[in-house]
């Protein structure tokens, strides 16, 4: 059921890992703006910034999936390891990230302002969030890695199609 998805030179993996990130992230706009999480600043993310916040998401989990095979030290994959690995790489981006947009000053760039704001609603909840989007995209990813090349790009193209009417329900 699940698949390799750890090694940094296979480059054939990275359709599954889109996949992974793009399907959770459908799931988690539909999720918030239907009300079913409960933050009106991420509500507001999709909002505001529609398409841009869903390619800063997805790009997030991509990079943090990159430093995850690229770190992953084993040489037999074990879904449990690389999903506790990718874990420890978001929740020190998160706090590295976290630094960084306090430093900058309110008014200077409206995205850092609603990590603010999100901060500030959520608090210690976002970096559990953000675990919860590491999770189920590892699970995916890794999922996706053992389908053919066509069901990917078919599900890519389906959860692609639906992401802008998400945004906008």
């Amino acid at each position: 059921m699940f698949h390799d998805i750890s090694r940094f030179s296979k480059t054939s993996d990275y359709f599954a890992l889109l996949n992974g990130a793009l399907m959770v992230e459908c799931v988690v706009i539909f999720l918030s703006l239907k009300g079913m999480i409960h933050s009106k600043t991420l509500k507001y993310w999709y909002k505001q910034y529609g398409l841009a916040a869903v390619i800063a998401d997805v790009c997030i989990v991509m990079i943090g999936f990159l430093i995850t095979r690229f770190l992953y030290p084993f040489s037999t994959f074990h879904i449990v390891y690389f999903i506790l690995l990718a874990l420890l790489v978001q929740v020190i981006h998160d706090l590295g990230f976290y630094a960084f947009f306090s430093a900058v000053p309110r008014g200077a760039n409206g995205m850092i302002d609603t990590f603010k704001d999100y901060g500030k609603e959520m608090g210690g909840h976002a970096i559990l969030g953000d675990s919860n989007i590491i999770l189920f995209s590892c699970l995916v990813a890794s999922f996706m890695a053992g389908q053919s090349f066509n069901t990917n790009m078919v599900t890519f193209i389906v959860t692609l199609y639906f992401i802008p009417y998400f945004i906008n329900i």
